[in-house]
């Protein structure tokens, strides 16, 4: 994607935070409706399930999201070939390629972006996505890293040139890694990635000559970075710190505004779908046009409106 498209586009989906609830509300049920539709004729998995729970061709288009089946990363890695709405695609070839195939963001086939979970279940669970995923998650996540910016000042800042550094676990099909190095792609910039298992020497060494502007990791790490600014190992000027995958603190945010100088922005994201929503200073804001968040007695359920290559209809997840 050019840059100058990836900030049309930009700047299409940044259109949606001035809705009003009335307004979002309507468009998510509009595109919640199409996901439902496009599942039922398609999805094997999620065509017997619909049908087991009273929902056909009749009343898809009206039923309530709290009538559909719900469903776990267990039940998607028993039911993956038949969920997934991709004809040259298995699970067992996903594994073979995971497995085979060094780590990198290269699109499997030439068209699927795979991400794997941690493997909580036991065996990591795979999540596909297209190349209109892929890249509808993208710019989400780029609006939430640029939270609070208008496209004039966006279109500033990336006139100046970026240098971000990525910190956190870069091996392995984590789709943090993945999203944000294609993301830093998308708007030019130039990067490094610091893995949390070099030593210091290296972070420090590797700092010194490329001097970031822009920080983006885990929150664990990047208070790592901070503490070797604190005792003046590195002197960095940076204007947005960005944390990602792991929660972040009240007390810890503070402390990294204070060291950096900067704001720091706290994106939330998983791994069914890696542009969930941005803390906006009082609490978290999720994406609405891009997701359905349900919480029901405890558990966080995700209807993804984007993905229609692996369609998951209110499964169960956490938020990172």
């Amino acid at each position: 994607m050019s840059r100058l498209k990836l900030l049309i586009e930009l700047a299409r989906l940044k259109d949606h935070e001035r809705m009003t609830p009335a307004r979002m509300k309507k468009y998510q049920a509009k595109r919640l409706r199409k996901m439902l539709v496009y599942t039922f004729r398609h999805s094997g998995y999620h065509h017997r399930a619909f049908v087991k729970a009273g929902i056909d061709e009749s009343n898809i288009r009206t039923a309530t999201l709290s009538a559909f089946p719900v469903m776990d990363k267990q039940m998607l890695l028993q039911n993956f070939d038949q969920l997934i709405i991709v004809p040259d695609l298995t699970q067992d070839e996903l594994r073979r390629f995971d497995a085979e195939t060094a780590a990198d963001r290269r699109a499997y086939k030439g068209k699927y972006h795979v991400v794997h979970s941690s493997g909580s279940t036991g065996k990591p669970g795979y999540f596909v996505y297209d190349e209109a995923a892929w890249r509808t998650m993208l710019l989400g996540i780029i609006r939430a890293a640029l939270w609070g910016m208008s496209m004039k000042d966006i279109v500033k800042l990336l006139k100046n040139g970026l240098r971000i550094a990525y910190i956190a676990a870069t091996g392995g099909r984590y789709g943090g890694a993945m999203a944000v190095g294609d993301g830093i792609d998308g708007v030019g910039a130039s990067q490094i990635h610091l893995d949390i298992k070099q030593p210091l020497e290296q972070w420090v060494e590797q700092l010194k000559k490329f001097q970031p502007n822009i920080i983006i990791g885990y929150p664990s790490a990047i208070k790592i970075l901070a503490e070797l600014v604190e005792q003046g190992q590195v002197k960095l000027s940076v204007s947005r710190v960005i944390s990602c995958g792991e929660p972040l603190g009240a007390g810890l945010q503070t402390y990294l505004e204070t060291i950096f100088a900067a704001p720091v922005i706290n994106t939330y994201g998983a791994s069914e779908s890696l542009a969930l929503g941005v803390d906006s200073g009082s609490g978290m804001l999720l994406f609405d046009d891009l997701n359905v968040i349900e919480v029901e007695n405890g558990e966080m359920y995700l209807t993804c409106l984007y993905n229609f290559s692996q369609p998951l209809i209110a499964i169960s997840c956490r938020i990172l």
